[in-house]
Protein backbone atom coordinates (compact mmCIF):
# COMPACT_ATOMS: atom_id res chain seq x y z
CA UNK A 1 0.00 0.00 0.00
CA UNK A 2 1.46 3.33 -1.08
CA UNK A 3 2.82 5.65 1.59
CA UNK A 4 2.48 9.45 1.69
CA UNK A 5 -0.87 9.20 -0.15
CA UNK A 6 -4.17 9.52 1.71
CA UNK A 7 -7.36 8.53 -0.13
CA UNK A 8 -10.89 9.72 0.68
CA UNK A 9 -14.07 11.37 -0.67
CA UNK A 10 -15.44 14.85 -0.02
CA UNK A 11 -18.81 14.28 -1.76
CA UNK A 12 -21.51 11.65 -1.49
CA UNK A 13 -24.71 10.62 -3.26
CA UNK A 14 -26.83 9.80 -0.25
CA UNK A 15 -30.21 9.45 1.41
CA UNK A 16 -30.05 13.23 1.90
CA UNK A 17 -29.12 13.99 -1.70
CA UNK A 18 -25.79 15.28 -2.95
CA UNK A 19 -23.70 16.37 0.04
CA UNK A 20 -20.23 17.90 -0.19
CA UNK A 21 -17.62 18.74 2.45
CA UNK A 22 -15.28 20.41 -0.01
CA UNK A 23 -15.15 23.64 2.01
CA UNK A 24 -14.06 21.76 5.17
CA UNK A 25 -11.09 20.25 3.33
CA UNK A 26 -10.12 22.97 0.85
CA UNK A 27 -11.30 26.12 2.64
CA UNK A 28 -8.15 26.69 4.69
CA UNK A 29 -5.65 26.14 1.87
CA UNK A 30 -3.73 29.15 0.58
CA UNK A 31 -4.52 28.42 -3.05
CA UNK A 32 -7.27 26.27 -4.61
CA UNK A 33 -7.89 25.64 -8.30
CA UNK A 34 -11.62 24.99 -8.46
CA UNK A 35 -12.88 23.45 -11.68
CA UNK A 36 -16.50 23.26 -12.73
CA UNK A 37 -17.85 20.15 -14.43
CA UNK A 38 -14.54 19.19 -16.11
CA UNK A 39 -14.59 15.73 -17.75
CA UNK A 40 -13.44 13.03 -15.32
CA UNK A 41 -10.83 11.78 -17.79
CA UNK A 42 -9.04 15.13 -17.85
CA UNK A 43 -9.25 15.60 -14.09
CA UNK A 44 -7.87 12.10 -13.45
CA UNK A 45 -4.96 12.77 -15.82
CA UNK A 46 -4.31 16.13 -14.20
CA UNK A 47 -4.45 14.84 -10.63
CA UNK A 48 -2.31 11.80 -11.48
CA UNK A 49 0.34 14.08 -13.00
CA UNK A 50 0.33 16.35 -9.94
CA UNK A 51 0.48 13.33 -7.61
CA UNK A 52 3.47 11.85 -9.42
CA UNK A 53 5.30 15.17 -9.31
CA UNK A 54 4.63 15.62 -5.58
CA UNK A 55 5.69 12.06 -4.72
CA UNK A 56 8.84 12.58 -6.76
CA UNK A 57 9.68 15.37 -4.31
CA UNK A 58 8.68 13.13 -1.36
CA UNK A 59 5.71 15.35 -0.53
CA UNK A 60 2.53 14.14 1.13
CA UNK A 61 -0.52 13.85 -1.11
CA UNK A 62 -4.25 13.61 -0.41
CA UNK A 63 -6.29 12.20 -3.30
CA UNK A 64 -10.01 12.97 -3.50
CA UNK A 65 -11.96 10.28 -5.32
CA UNK A 66 -15.09 10.56 -7.44
CA UNK A 67 -18.00 9.31 -5.33
CA UNK A 68 -20.02 8.21 -8.37
CA UNK A 69 -17.58 5.61 -9.66
CA UNK A 70 -14.44 5.73 -7.43
CA UNK A 71 -12.32 4.80 -10.49
CA UNK A 72 -11.78 8.44 -11.42
CA UNK A 73 -10.26 11.24 -9.36
CA UNK A 74 -11.98 14.46 -8.36
CA UNK A 75 -9.22 16.42 -6.68
CA UNK A 76 -5.92 16.60 -4.88
CA UNK A 77 -4.52 18.38 -1.82
CA UNK A 78 -0.79 19.03 -1.39
CA UNK A 79 -0.47 19.80 2.35
CA UNK A 80 3.16 20.87 2.02
CA UNK A 81 2.29 23.40 -0.67
CA UNK A 82 -1.00 24.35 1.05
CA UNK A 83 -2.63 24.07 -2.36
CA UNK A 84 -5.36 21.95 -3.88
CA UNK A 85 -7.49 21.23 -6.89
CA UNK A 86 -11.13 20.19 -6.88
CA UNK A 87 -13.54 19.45 -9.70
CA UNK A 88 -17.22 20.01 -8.88
CA UNK A 89 -19.43 17.54 -10.79
CA UNK A 90 -21.97 19.02 -13.19
CA UNK A 91 -24.58 16.41 -12.24
CA UNK A 92 -24.56 17.40 -8.56
CA UNK A 93 -26.15 20.27 -6.70
CA UNK A 94 -26.70 22.97 -9.32
CA UNK A 95 -25.48 25.64 -6.91
CA UNK A 96 -21.99 24.20 -7.47
CA UNK A 97 -22.15 24.39 -11.25
CA UNK A 98 -21.23 27.59 -13.05
CA UNK A 99 -21.89 26.42 -16.58
CA UNK A 100 -25.16 24.53 -16.75
CA UNK A 101 -25.17 23.42 -20.35
CA UNK A 102 -28.55 22.40 -21.74
CA UNK A 103 -27.69 18.83 -22.64
CA UNK A 104 -29.96 15.79 -22.89
CA UNK A 105 -27.42 13.42 -21.33
CA UNK A 106 -26.61 15.80 -18.47
CA UNK A 107 -30.32 16.21 -17.75
CA UNK A 108 -30.74 12.43 -17.76
CA UNK A 109 -27.79 12.00 -15.37
CA UNK A 110 -29.31 14.51 -12.97
CA UNK A 111 -32.71 12.85 -13.18
CA UNK A 112 -31.24 9.41 -12.47
CA UNK A 113 -29.26 10.55 -9.44
CA UNK A 114 -32.45 12.13 -8.10
CA UNK A 115 -34.14 8.74 -8.41
CA UNK A 116 -31.21 7.19 -6.57
CA UNK A 117 -31.60 9.75 -3.78
CA UNK A 118 -35.25 8.79 -3.51
CA UNK A 119 -34.36 5.11 -3.12
CA UNK A 120 -31.68 5.90 -0.57
CA UNK A 121 -34.27 7.97 1.30
CA UNK A 122 -36.64 5.00 1.40
CA UNK A 123 -33.77 2.81 2.59
CA UNK A 124 -33.13 5.32 5.39
CA UNK A 125 -36.74 5.03 6.57
CA UNK A 126 -36.38 1.24 6.69
CA UNK A 127 -33.12 1.66 8.58
CA UNK A 128 -34.87 3.96 11.09
CA UNK A 129 -37.46 1.24 11.76
CA UNK A 130 -34.64 -1.29 12.12
CA UNK A 131 -32.91 0.98 14.64
CA UNK A 132 -36.01 1.21 16.82
CA UNK A 133 -35.64 -2.47 17.74
CA UNK A 134 -32.30 -1.79 19.39
CA UNK A 135 -33.15 1.67 20.74
CA UNK A 136 -35.93 0.05 22.79
CA UNK A 137 -33.39 -2.43 24.18
CA UNK A 138 -30.60 0.06 24.94
CA UNK A 139 -29.15 0.96 28.32
CA UNK A 140 -28.20 4.55 27.46
CA UNK A 141 -26.54 5.17 30.81
CA UNK A 142 -24.20 2.26 30.12
CA UNK A 143 -23.49 3.64 26.63
CA UNK A 144 -22.70 7.12 28.02
CA UNK A 145 -20.45 5.56 30.66
CA UNK A 146 -18.62 3.58 27.95
CA UNK A 147 -18.12 6.77 25.90
CA UNK A 148 -16.75 8.68 28.91
CA UNK A 149 -14.42 5.83 29.82
CA UNK A 150 -13.19 5.62 26.23
CA UNK A 151 -12.59 9.38 26.02
CA UNK A 152 -10.56 9.23 29.22
CA UNK A 153 -8.62 6.24 27.92
CA UNK A 154 -7.87 7.92 24.58
CA UNK A 155 -7.19 11.48 25.69
CA UNK A 156 -6.84 11.51 29.48
CA UNK A 157 -5.43 14.83 30.67
CA UNK A 158 -3.68 15.52 27.38
CA UNK A 159 -4.30 18.94 25.89
CA UNK A 160 -2.65 21.31 23.43
CA UNK A 161 -2.43 25.09 23.58
CA UNK A 162 -4.22 25.41 20.23
CA UNK A 163 -7.85 25.62 19.28
CA UNK A 164 -9.15 22.30 18.01
CA UNK A 165 -10.22 21.84 14.40
CA UNK A 166 -12.06 19.28 12.32
CA UNK A 167 -11.94 18.13 8.69
CA UNK A 168 -15.22 16.53 7.62
CA UNK A 169 -15.00 13.93 4.86
CA UNK A 170 -16.05 10.41 3.85
CA UNK A 171 -13.95 7.23 3.93
CA UNK A 172 -16.37 5.50 1.57
CA UNK A 173 -19.09 5.99 -0.99
CA UNK A 174 -22.10 4.26 -2.52
CA UNK A 175 -20.69 3.96 -6.04
CA UNK A 176 -22.04 2.47 -9.26
CA UNK A 177 -20.02 -0.63 -8.30
CA UNK A 178 -21.51 -0.81 -4.82
CA UNK A 179 -20.16 0.27 -1.45
CA UNK A 180 -16.44 1.08 -1.40
CA UNK A 181 -14.16 2.37 1.35
CA UNK A 182 -10.57 3.44 1.98
CA UNK A 183 -10.36 2.39 5.62
CA UNK A 184 -7.16 0.31 5.15
CA UNK A 185 -5.41 3.28 3.50
CA UNK A 186 -6.65 5.87 5.99
CA UNK A 187 -5.61 3.77 8.98
CA UNK A 188 -2.38 2.25 7.66
CA UNK A 189 -0.10 4.77 9.40
CA UNK A 190 -2.21 5.00 12.59
CA UNK A 191 -0.68 2.81 15.32
CA UNK A 192 -3.77 2.40 17.50
CA UNK A 193 -7.09 1.38 15.94
CA UNK A 194 -10.36 0.81 17.78
CA UNK A 195 -13.01 -1.24 15.97
CA UNK A 196 -16.47 -0.12 17.01
CA UNK A 197 -19.08 -2.89 16.96
CA UNK A 198 -22.82 -2.61 17.44
CA UNK A 199 -26.15 -2.69 15.64
CA UNK A 200 -28.35 -0.07 13.95
CA UNK A 201 -29.59 2.31 16.64
CA UNK A 202 -27.04 1.35 19.31
CA UNK A 203 -25.45 4.80 19.29
CA UNK A 204 -22.23 4.23 17.32
CA UNK A 205 -22.49 7.64 15.63
CA UNK A 206 -23.35 9.39 18.90
CA UNK A 207 -20.40 7.64 20.53
CA UNK A 208 -18.05 8.89 17.78
CA UNK A 209 -19.43 12.43 17.97
CA UNK A 210 -18.72 12.52 21.71
CA UNK A 211 -15.12 11.43 21.07
CA UNK A 212 -14.72 13.98 18.25
CA UNK A 213 -15.88 16.78 20.57
CA UNK A 214 -13.52 15.59 23.30
CA UNK A 215 -10.58 15.64 20.87
CA UNK A 216 -11.40 19.11 19.57
CA UNK A 217 -11.97 20.46 23.10
CA UNK A 218 -8.40 19.39 23.85
CA UNK A 219 -7.06 21.27 20.84
CA UNK A 220 -6.45 18.39 18.45
CA UNK A 221 -7.01 18.36 14.70
CA UNK A 222 -9.64 15.70 14.13
CA UNK A 223 -10.59 13.93 10.93
CA UNK A 224 -14.32 13.18 11.09
CA UNK A 225 -15.45 10.66 8.49
CA UNK A 226 -19.19 10.77 7.92
CA UNK A 227 -21.49 8.00 6.78
CA UNK A 228 -21.81 8.13 2.98
CA UNK A 229 -25.39 6.82 3.22
CA UNK A 230 -26.47 9.28 5.93
CA UNK A 231 -24.02 12.23 6.20
CA UNK A 232 -25.61 13.31 9.48
CA UNK A 233 -23.96 10.28 11.10
CA UNK A 234 -20.28 9.68 11.85
CA UNK A 235 -18.43 6.47 10.96
CA UNK A 236 -14.89 7.31 12.07
CA UNK A 237 -12.69 9.77 13.91
CA UNK A 238 -8.92 9.92 13.51
CA UNK A 239 -6.49 11.97 15.61
CA UNK A 240 -3.12 11.52 13.92
CA UNK A 241 -1.21 13.57 16.50
CA UNK A 242 -2.11 10.92 19.06
CA UNK A 243 -1.78 8.04 16.62
CA UNK A 244 -5.31 6.74 17.10
CA UNK A 245 -8.63 6.23 15.33
CA UNK A 246 -12.02 4.78 16.19
CA UNK A 247 -14.33 3.57 13.44
CA UNK A 248 -17.64 1.85 12.89
CA UNK A 249 -16.56 -1.60 11.83
CA UNK A 250 -19.92 -3.05 10.83
CA UNK A 251 -21.44 -3.77 7.40
CA UNK A 252 -21.06 -2.47 4.75
CA UNK A 253 -17.55 -1.65 6.00
CA UNK A 254 -16.92 -4.55 8.36
CA UNK A 255 -13.33 -5.16 9.43
CA UNK A 256 -11.69 -7.17 12.19
CA UNK A 257 -8.45 -6.66 14.13
CA UNK A 258 -5.32 -7.90 12.40
CA UNK A 259 -2.64 -6.14 14.46
CA UNK A 260 -1.62 -6.84 18.04
CA UNK A 261 -2.43 -3.22 18.94
CA UNK A 262 -6.00 -3.33 17.55
CA UNK A 263 -8.92 -3.32 20.00
CA UNK A 264 -12.65 -3.89 19.75
CA UNK A 265 -15.20 -1.64 21.46
CA UNK A 266 -18.49 -3.56 21.55
CA UNK A 267 -21.49 -1.31 22.27
CA UNK A 268 -23.92 -4.20 21.78
CA UNK A 269 -22.23 -6.22 24.50
CA UNK A 270 -21.90 -3.25 26.85
CA UNK A 271 -25.29 -1.56 26.49
CA UNK A 272 -27.89 -3.74 24.71
CA UNK A 273 -30.18 -6.16 26.51
CA UNK A 274 -28.83 -9.70 25.97
CA UNK A 275 -30.85 -11.80 23.52
CA UNK A 276 -32.15 -8.86 21.47
CA UNK A 277 -30.80 -10.29 18.21
CA UNK A 278 -32.49 -13.61 18.89
CA UNK A 279 -35.77 -12.11 20.12
CA UNK A 280 -36.26 -9.98 16.99
CA UNK A 281 -34.52 -12.25 14.49
CA UNK A 282 -37.43 -12.35 12.02
CA UNK A 283 -38.04 -8.58 12.10
CA UNK A 284 -34.33 -7.83 11.72
CA UNK A 285 -34.07 -10.13 8.70
CA UNK A 286 -37.03 -8.36 7.10
CA UNK A 287 -35.60 -4.89 7.63
CA UNK A 288 -32.18 -6.01 6.40
CA UNK A 289 -33.63 -7.46 3.21
CA UNK A 290 -35.79 -4.39 2.52
CA UNK A 291 -32.88 -2.03 3.15
CA UNK A 292 -30.53 -3.93 0.84
CA UNK A 293 -33.17 -4.08 -1.91
CA UNK A 294 -33.59 -0.29 -1.89
CA UNK A 295 -29.82 0.25 -1.91
CA UNK A 296 -29.51 -2.10 -4.92
CA UNK A 297 -32.25 -0.13 -6.70
CA UNK A 298 -30.43 3.13 -5.97
CA UNK A 299 -27.16 1.65 -7.23
CA UNK A 300 -28.88 0.77 -10.50
CA UNK A 301 -29.97 4.38 -10.97
CA UNK A 302 -26.44 5.57 -10.21
CA UNK A 303 -25.20 3.24 -12.95
CA UNK A 304 -27.62 4.78 -15.44
CA UNK A 305 -26.55 8.26 -14.31
CA UNK A 306 -22.90 7.34 -14.85
CA UNK A 307 -23.56 6.20 -18.42
CA UNK A 308 -25.46 9.38 -19.28
CA UNK A 309 -22.85 11.56 -17.58
CA UNK A 310 -20.11 9.79 -19.53
CA UNK A 311 -21.85 10.64 -22.81
CA UNK A 312 -22.18 14.28 -21.72
CA UNK A 313 -18.51 14.47 -20.82
CA UNK A 314 -17.55 12.85 -24.12
CA UNK A 315 -19.29 15.66 -26.00
CA UNK A 316 -17.50 18.24 -23.84
CA UNK A 317 -14.13 16.64 -24.59
CA UNK A 318 -14.79 16.65 -28.31
CA UNK A 319 -15.43 20.40 -28.21
CA UNK A 320 -12.12 21.27 -26.53
CA UNK A 321 -9.07 22.05 -28.68
CA UNK A 322 -6.29 19.55 -27.74
CA UNK A 323 -3.58 22.25 -27.68
CA UNK A 324 -5.69 24.44 -25.41
CA UNK A 325 -6.35 21.44 -23.17
CA UNK A 326 -2.63 20.74 -22.73
CA UNK A 327 -1.92 24.42 -22.06
CA UNK A 328 -4.63 24.56 -19.40
CA UNK A 329 -3.31 21.45 -17.67
CA UNK A 330 0.25 22.84 -17.58
CA UNK A 331 -1.07 26.11 -16.13
CA UNK A 332 -3.00 24.28 -13.41
CA UNK A 333 0.00 22.14 -12.44
CA UNK A 334 2.07 25.33 -12.17
CA UNK A 335 -0.52 26.85 -9.83
CA UNK A 336 -0.45 23.81 -7.55
CA UNK A 337 3.33 23.94 -7.23
CA UNK A 338 3.60 27.72 -6.84
CA UNK A 339 4.92 28.49 -10.29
Amino acid sequence: MEKNVLHYFVDTNSSRGFVSFWESNFGKLEKVVKLDGYPDLLVTQLVSQACAQALGCEQEVELVHNCLDNTSLQGIILPGQKTGLLNLPAYGDESYSLRLAEDENLSKARERVQRAYGCFGQALKIHDDWERIFISSMDFEAMDELAEETAEKLFGGQKTDRAGSCADRFFGAATVNGSYDYIPNITQEIPKRYFLKGRPGTGKSTFLKMLARAAQDRGYRTEAYHCAFDPNSLDMIAVRELGLCVFDSTAPHEYFPDRDSDEIIDIYKAAVQPGTDEKYEKEIAGYSAGYKAKVREATGYLGEAKLAYHQYQKSVLESVNPDRRIGSMDWIIGKLFGR
